[in-house]
């Protein structure tokens, strides 16, 4: 009687440990290419957790194994492409000899030699080759041969249900060298880290190949030397490695090309264990009241984790195929939206402010705005900086592009920065976002990239701006102070940048108000002696580049379609800012490249600031 009731625990213990440590890695790897489709590193750990999905299968079919059905089905041998010819029509235990330990430790191998300081030399990729090389050999003898495993008995709980054959104690001791030799590689990668997030990254992986290495020596002792070990050990031993990876992954950010944002990682694993759930209710109940094979508990939980985490990169890649090109233009004209123009301490004010709210979200260390000037670089705004002025050139900091940092990139105390996004304005770089590194990684998730780059763009906007207002306004007090200008002498120095930022804001009457061009004699005139509110300026110069728009129009009317070259500045002036017709359409209209329409829109915004700079010196 005790005997019978320690065997049912047994079997439900060995059924837990081996159905949680096949969904969790299956989940797992998912996890991290989803969240990582770039990295290499992501994808080859994910084909380890996948083969560990193996596994624990073998236990799970060796436990409730499917019905006898004759092996010369082809579909058979497609579900089951490692598992020996006619396994499934001999005992339980011939299930256990199924898909094989050998990919996940020569992939592993591989991870652990890829995150190694250096290059890959040749005797590194002689090791990994050796290691697959192995690996290859072992499925193959395992599948069409008895050499390595035998099946002596009919009881799956324990692992001397299969006894070592003659290649056996070779085979073991390479796997247990390679697995070895994924503990050294990381220990010395751990060692030469030059940040302690890595290192910890690195020992927490160290310490789950320490306890995979650890089921060599019992299968040796449990199917070589006829040791009564029971399996739920061996599944332990594997399970408890996806548990520290999973760990690593989401405590400090380990094996991602970026930061894993925890609140994403624990969503991910809530929806997991709903879903699970309530398939594995439903297939208890088909197996109870219908007579299913209890095998559907092993594959459609599977099949349920599989479907509902590619719901959404499913989604996401038709999109991309049906929708690129509406969403890269959508993600241009969002980067192209200049942020309202401040003045003086507000301005600073109002990046601290931005700053402090960018860094929280994506958990940086500190933050630090960076301006161009002509004297160097200046600190504009900083998040939890306590350190004194910074000496850096303007070209320490250039940048065409996003710049992920490695360690030491800067000089102390600028030596842990992870992030160099550049602030550009137009086709000038005027100054840098530099972020240090995040508080649970080395670097930042691509959803982190996305989300600064959309602000750092509306920084550069405003510093921009806040860099053009200044300068109009000095422009205009100098020449107050200066004779009036003749009428023969036009020349008015409006700044192009200015015009084209009023005109982006054509229909914003509050940001044309505090446009340098708001202090335009021609404005002035416009607007009543007295009671002049900040709407009314606004409409002012609203009406202002109206009228010098409509100063650019040829004397005659469109004799044809397409219209004739003389038409080009005023028409591209007038359709982008008047009408807001999307700049394709334009083009299509006027039948020119884009890099014809560009050059003439750079063109007509000269002419158009000109014309107002004579309206100005006449007025």
């Amino acid at each position: 009687m005790l005997y019978s009731i320690f065997m049912l625990n047994l079997y439900w213990v060995t059924l837990a440990v081996n159905f949680a440590g096949m969904v969790l890695s299956l989940w797992l790897g998912l996890y991290l290419v989803t969240r990582n489709p770039k990295y290499p590193i992501a994808w080859m750990t994910a084909l380890v957790l996948w083969s560990m999905v193996g596994l624990f299968m073998n236990v799970l079919l060796a436990l409730n194994p499917p019905p006898p059905i004759p092996y010369r089905h082809l579909w058979t041998r497609f579900l089951f492409p490692f598992w020996p010819a006619g396994a499934h029509e001999g005992s339980a235990s011939s299930w256990l000899q199924g898909w094989s330990v050998t990919p996940a430790i020569a992939i592993w191998h591989h991870v652990t030699t890829m995150l190694r300081p250096g290059r890959m030399g040749l005797w590194r990729w002689t090791r990994v080759l050796l290691g697959y090389g192995l690996a290859v050999l072992a499925i193959l003898l395992q599948a069409n041969t008895a050499i390595l495993f035998t099946v002596e008995n009919s009881d799956p709980l324990y692992l001397n249900s299969l006894q070592a054959g003659s290649l056996y104690p070779i085979f073991g001791a390479a796997m247990i060298i390679l697995t070895w030799g994924s503990v050294v590689n990381l220990a010395r990668s751990a060692r030469a880290a030059p940040a302690s997030n890595v290192r910890k990254q690195l020992i927490t992986l160290a310490w789950a190949s320490l306890i995979a290495g650890l089921t060599g020596p019992l299968s040796i002792m449990g199917s070589f030397l006829k040791w009564p070990v029971p399996m739920v050990a061996m599944s332990i031993l594997e399970a408890l490695p996806v548990i520290l990876i999973g760990y690593g992954i989401a405590r400090y950010s380990a094996l991602m090309e970026g930061r894993t944002i925890r609140r994403d990682f624990l969503h991910n694993l809530s929806l997991l264990a709903i879903v699970v759930g309530l398939y594995l209710l439903a297939s208890w109940i088909l197996v109870k009241a219908y007579g299913v094979p209890k095998v559907i508990l092993t594959f459609i939980p599977a099949l349920a984790v599989l479907t509902h985490f590619l719901v959404n990169p499913v989604i996401r890649l038709i999109d991309w195929l049906f929708f690129r090109q509406a969403i890269r233009e959508l993600r241009s004209n969002l980067h192209q939206l200049a942020q309202l123009a401040v003045e003086g301490e507000a301005l600073a004010d109002h990046l601290r402010r931005i700053l402090r709210l960018l860094c929280e979200s994506v958990r940086a260390t500190y933050g630090l705005v960076l301006v161009f000037k002509a004297e160097g670089v200046e600190l504009e705004a900083a998040y939890q900086w306590q350190h004194p002025a910074l000496e850096l050139s303007p070209e320490a900091l250039a940048a065409d592009d996003i710049t992920h940092l490695a360690p030491g990139h800067f000089n102390h105390p600028l030596d842990e920065a992870a992030l160099l996004i550049p602030l550009y304005a137009e086709q000038e770089q005027i100054g840098a976002l530099l972020m240090g590194c995040p508080v649970n990684g080395v670097r930042y998730a691509p959803e982190d990239v996305d989300y600064l780059l959309s602000h750092a763009d509306r920084i550069g906007e405003a510093i921009k701006a806040n860099r053009l207002k200044t300068d109009a306004m000095q422009q205009i007090a100098q020449l107050a102070k200066t004779q009036r200008l003749t009428v023969s002498d036009r020349s008015f120095p409006i700044p192009v940048d200015t015009v084209e930022l009023a005109l982006r804001s054509l229909y914003d009457y509050t940001f044309l108000a505090d446009s340098p061009l708001g202090e335009l004699r021609l404005v002035h005139n416009q607007l009543p002696a007295v009671q002049v509110t900040h709407l009314e300026r606004g409409k002012a110069v609203h009406e202002v580049l109206l009228k010098a728009i409509e100063k650019m129009r040829p004397p005659n009317t469109i004799p044809r379609d397409p219209p004739p070259r003389e038409w080009y500045p005023y028409l591209i002036l007038h359709d982008a800012y008047l009408e807001e017709i999307p700049n394709r359409d334009i083009m299509s209209k006027l039948y020119i490249s884009e890099g014809t329409f560009n050059r003439t829109r750079r063109a007509a915004m000269r002419s158009l600031a000109r014309a107002l700079g004579e309206m100005e010196a006449s007025a």
